[in-house]
């Protein structure tokens, strides 16, 4: 039914375009139906003057045209023919031989430049309205008739004065339809008043009373103009009545009179002083404001889900606001030519490059329009066609609990109009919330989610429960967690087919959350055997420092010097050095004084081994300590960097520099050596499949503590290597 009443409506306004820039008659000048004057002139002559008042033209009298809607005046005339014409001017008869003049661009842009192609505005959105609102309820039957009707009416209005094809008849009918339907939809939407089903079967039957006495012509000329301004009048004392009742929703309905009134005052005033007809500067006046009153509905019902009712395709939004602005620019383009006054032949061209233009913008720009428009305003991110595959390969990067989560709040639900869900962990028979939007909080039970998931939960009225649709995060037989969805874009409906896509990308995000698991299980294992690792070197370091060296000094006291042989004293002090360095590499004993302290040993060590290296150290530091495992990991990530240098560098510079305090550490290891081959911050994969395990070692340390490692080089331009940690 509703779509034979669009294409209806389609053909109907496909019709009268026709009628109105082609076969209505183009006698050269504008005679206001309603008063019967000459309001406007298109061509240059002295027989008559704008604002005389025409009271026959042939054998036609004025009253036999205000008496009879099928009357055509220069009815039959071709281009040259010559009728005469009387008219009044200054309460006097003039009769002059007029010469028919025909097409002329002067005419044909009064017409061009009209209401009519708003006509097309409204149908487009009854038709967005019957493909994307949903529930199909009486608001949105009644939003789509009253879309169509103001079609009609736009249509039916700009080709009136012509009487061509009951042209005038249809908007005298359509005027009358349109005052119940408008009264009905603002009494309910956004959120109805208490009403009586006799009282709106009563106004319908009046409607529909006037509507058919318009066809039969019984109903008094003018009467039509009255059901027009109740019909507009009332809509919006019934928007006022809302804001004065619903206080709650005050910031929407202003929104909605204020786009109801800029679309339809311009209206009113051509219907109070231009019953029907052409007029060019109030056309101009309703082109530019009566596309507000459709797009402000849309965009309440998408963003606001009033009275229920909410929009299921977002491309049908972002098309038709496309379709609007494409209509400016061919609006545009149709007036500059007509500056240029072309043949009716050359209008046959520039109407052909015009649609090829049209054509040739859609294919360019519409994609990337609506992309716009969806990010922008719908907040959707991924490609809902293909978001299983955009979200796998998405999804790889997200190696840590935050990133996965930042992904499935900012994109994943957003694209899917999912309003409303949260994201639980099972660990055993708990559950723990990971991440929610707008749900309550309250206790899950595992056994109940597990017997009602993959099922969906009919749409309930709000105080029965927000779930709308339960998916398990399984890998195998176990169940890791649960999605559960609730208020989803535009009427929480989950189509059975799309359930399986659904869970599918639940399935995915199951086996990222398992990995991750169970790389924080593996790094917290990791963890705990480098800080045991570390806590047996440093045993180790004080061991041999104050055990080791303290015995082969009471050993060496103990023995006469002058009996004992010369390689004995020199390999007793290659002992003590190599003690020395075995303890400075499992931990530096000024370390435990603080990091600064251990980095000015480290450099005085290589300065000593070093001659040809010009190393500089500047650190600023205060008196307190960072904590102990930071200092250690800091520490040997410096000293990795720093025999990287002076193995593999060919450095002939090296400085170390920054900042050491109790909740902030940032240093900077910068060589003027050969770089490095791969670049700036590689992957730690690839360093491990390329055998740079120093590197490696260090990222590994850095994540171990939360701190942030970046490599910078260039072949041939040196290395600057960046740790930084804070609190």
């Amino acid at each position: 039914m509703e779509r034979s009443a669009s294409l209806a409506v389609l053909l109907i306004l496909t019709a009268y375009t026709i009628g109105i820039l082609f076969v209505a008659p183009y006698p050269g000048m504008y005679i206001d139906p309603s008063t019967g004057r000459i309001s406007a002139l298109f061509i240059d002559t002295d027989l008559l003057h704008e604002g005389d008042r025409i009271l026959q033209v042939g054998s036609v009298t004025w009253e036999d045209y205000k008496s009879d809607r099928r009357v055509v005046l220069f009815a039959g005339l071709e281009r040259g023919d010559k009728t005469e014409i009387r008219a009044e001017r200054n309460a006097e008869s003039v009769s002059v031989l007029w010469q028919y003049p025909g097409f002329s661009s002067a005419e044909f842009k009064s017409r061009i430049f009209n209401v009519w192609p708003l006509a097309f505005v409204f149908w487009l959105a009854g038709l967005a309205a019957h493909l994307s609102i949903r529930p199909r309820d009486t608001r949105r039957t009644l939003f789509i008739a009253a879309n169509y009707l103001t079609a009609l009416w736009l249509a039916s209005g700009s080709l009136s004065s012509s009487h061509l094809w009951e042209s005038s008849t249809l908007l005298h009918a359509s005027s009358w339809l349109m005052m119940p339907v408008y009264l009905h939809l603002h009494w309910i939407f956004p959120y109805p008043f208490r009403s009586s089903g006799k009282a709106w079967s009563v106004l319908y039957v009046i409607a529909l009373f006037g509507a058919a006495g318009e066809f039969f012509h019984i109903i008094p000329r003018g009467l039509f103009q009255m059901a027009f301004l109740i019909a507009i009048g009332g809509s919006f004392l019934l928007l006022i009545a809302h804001y004065i009742f619903q206080p709650q929703e005050r910031r929407t309905i202003r929104l909605l009179s204020l786009s109801f009134a800029l679309a339809f005052l311009p209206a009113i005033f051509l219907t109070i002083f231009f019953a029907s007809g052409l007029a060019v500067r109030e056309g101009l006046i309703s082109f530019l404001f009566l596309p507000f009153m459709p797009l402000a509905y849309f965009y309440i019902i998408h963003r606001r889900q009033l009275g229920g009712m909410e929009t299921r395709v977002n491309r049908i939004v972002s098309t038709y606001a496309f379709l609007i602005l494409l209509g400016l620019i061919v609006i545009i383009a149709i007036l500059i030519a007509v500056q240029f006054e072309p043949s009716p032949e050359t209008w046959a061209i520039l109407a052909a490059g015009i649609s090829i233009l049209a054509i040739i913008l859609t294919a360019a720009y519409l994609t990337r329009f609506q992309t716009f428009v969806n990010q922008r305003f719908f907040g959707i991110t991924l490609p809902y066609q293909n978001l299983p595959e955009t979200y796998s390969s998405r999804i790889a990067v997200s190696d840590n609990l935050p990133s996965l989560l930042t992904l499935l709040e900012n994109e994943v639900f957003p694209s899917l109009l999912v309003r409303q869900y949260a994201f639980l962990q099972a660990q055993d028979k708990t559950l723990d919330v990971l991440l929610a939007k707008e749900v309550p909080i309250e206790s899950f039970d595992v056994d109940v989610l597990t017997q009602k998931a993959g099922r969906y939960i009919p749409n309930l009225p709000p105080d029965e429960g927000w779930l709308r649709l339960i998916l398990p995060l399984k890998v195998g037989d176990k169940t890791l967690g649960f999605w559960l969805l609730g208020r989803r874009d535009p009427d929480d409906l989950y189509p059975q087919v799309e359930i399986p896509i659904l869970q599918s990308l639940a399935d995915q995000t199951a086996i990222a959350l398992s990995n991750i698991l169970q790389e924080e299980q593996l790094r917290s294992l990791y963890q705990t055997d480098i800080e045991r690792t570390e806590r047996e070197r440093k045993s180790l370091a004080r061991d041999l420092h104050d055990s080791i060296l303290n015995l082969l000094a009471d050993m060496y006291k103990r023995l006469d010097a002058n009996t004992l042989p010369p390689e004995f004293l020199s390999d007793y002090e290659r002992l003590k050095l190599r003690l020395r360095e075995i303890i400075g590499n499992l931990r530096p004993p000024l370390l435990d004084q603080g990091l600064p302290f251990a980095l000015t040993e480290l450099v005085e060590d290589i300065r000593d081994k070093n001659e040809n290296l010009d190393i500089a150290l500047n650190v600023q530091a205060g008196e307190e300590k960072s904590p102990e495992n930071i200092e250690t990991h800091i520490f040997f990530i410096v000293r990795e960097a720093c025999q990287n240098v002076l193995r593999h560098a060919h450095a002939k510079t090296l400085s170390i520099s920054g900042v050491v305090s109790p909740r902030r550490v940032d240093l900077t290891i910068k060589d003027d050596g050969i770089g490095l081959p791969f670049g700036s911050n590689p992957d730690f994969h690839a360093l491990l499949s390329g055998r740079h395990f120093g590197l490696a070692g260090m990222m590994e340390r850095a994540n171990l503590i939360g701190a942030k490692l970046e490599i910078s080089s260039k072949p041939g331009s040196g290395t600057i290597i960046r740790i930084s940690w804070q609190e």
